[in-house]
């Protein structure tokens, strides 16, 4: 017949077990489980230790050898009762010391870091996404400006061509861009450039950088149509329309420097700028640039129907951009009819001089 194990539950008492420490002679004592091990030695108590202390020293045929951290070095128990070492092994989670804590701390780290995996996962795709709009007016105006300096960089080595220098034209529409400045009745904090390429459009960075690129100044038929698309720009400005896309596109940035230290530091600023180079407008954010734009050439007394009719010829032109940050201005059939709907007669005088006009058209002639 086989022999049944020892049963383990009914163990709590072992009389006469050997113990040494290592100074004396091995003697006995009695054992009991409880919270802890206790040994008692003619009936008076002599120690307890914890069963997360027990280690494992040897079994030898007929007996489980332990110690434990907390007690002297020398210090051991010899348990021969099957029962009671059974209970031992059953309560003492880390018996068999380092190989076993070394497993268990191995799962530790596995689970954290599929549960870092999983929060940065949901930080990027769920949360910051989700919060962009309300992070992004919680993010200072000096970061904002540190993203579209890092921003404008990446953008002007995009356009071989450079930026557009004419002293007549830069005087011409740093006029415009002043008049409407003050036609928007809130305060703006812009820098206008001109990149010399042949793409019909206009971006704005974070921190109010904006550029006109050569061919929409060259396609349009107006100051009216310029002035249009400039105040649509002022718009995304003046909502941070940039940086709410940036947060949105690199949520993994900021995730990162949550998790790594560096928020806002060089690499969450320079993923970001990025970010707001790739990142398209939401409906929403189109639609209150649009509203801005027309608020402000109502104000001037021009039709803001100017910008929906150079946005329609934009829309049309079979030439695509080469970047995927030129494609943000898609133009529907509610754009267009919002921007006709609010649109005014000519009755204030005209945003710019004949002679301005010129200039400006001109200011990537060399």
């Amino acid at each position: 017949m086989s022999q049944s194990p020892p049963d383990a539950t009914k163990a709590v008492f072992a009389r006469a077990q050997l113990y040494g420490d290592g100074a004396d002679a091995p003697r006995r004592v009695d054992l009991r489980l409880g919270d802890t091990l206790q040994m008692f030695e003619q009936g008076a108590f002599r120690a307890a230790w914890a069963f997360a202390d027990i280690r494992r020293v040897s079994r030898a045929p007929g007996a489980l050898r332990i110690r434990a951290l907390t007690a002297p070095p020398q210090a051991w128990c010899e348990i021969s009762d099957p029962a009671f070492a059974a209970a031992i092994e059953q309560r003492c989670r880390l018996l068999a010391g380092d190989r076993q804590e070394k497993r268990e701390a191995r799962w530790r780290i596995a689970a954290l870091a599929t549960t870092g995996v999983v929060v940065i996962a949901a930080l990027v795709w769920i949360v910051i996404p989700a919060l962009a709009d309300r992070l992004a007016p919680l993010v200072p105006v000096s970061v904002e400006k540190q993203i579209g300096a890092a921003a404008d960089r990446q953008a002007r080595a995009r356009f071989k061509g450079g930026a557009c220098v004419s002293s007549a034209g830069e005087a011409a529409l740093a006029r415009l861009v002043d008049r409407l400045k003050l036609l928007a009745g809130v305060p703006l904090d812009v820098q206008v450039g001109v990149l010399a390429s042949p793409v019909q459009n206009a971006f704005a960075l974070p921190g109010g950088r904006i550029y006109l690129l050569r061919g929409l100044i060259e396609s349009a038929r107006s100051p009216d149509e310029l002035a249009g698309v400039l105040a649509h720009e002022f718009g995304h400005v003046a909502h941070r329309d940039s940086l709410r896309a940036a947060m949105k596109q690199g949520g993994a940035a900021l995730a990162i420097g949550l998790v790594f230290g560096d928020m806002f530091g060089a690499g969450a600023i320079a993923v970001a700028a990025r970010a707001s180079l790739s990142a398209a407008y939401s409906r929403e954010a189109e639609t209150q640039a649009d509203d801005f734009a027309a608020r402000v050439l109502n104000e001037a007394g021009r039709p803001a129907r100017a910008l929906g009719d150079i946005l329609k010829r934009i829309a049309a032109d079979e030439r695509s951009s080469p970047l995927d940050f030129l494609r943000d201005h898609p133009l529907t059939n509610v754009r267009q009819d919002r921007l006709e709907n609010e649109s005014t007669q000519a009755t204030g005088d005209p945003l710019m001089s004949a002679g301005d006009w010129l200039a400006l058209r001109a200011i990537c002639n060399r």
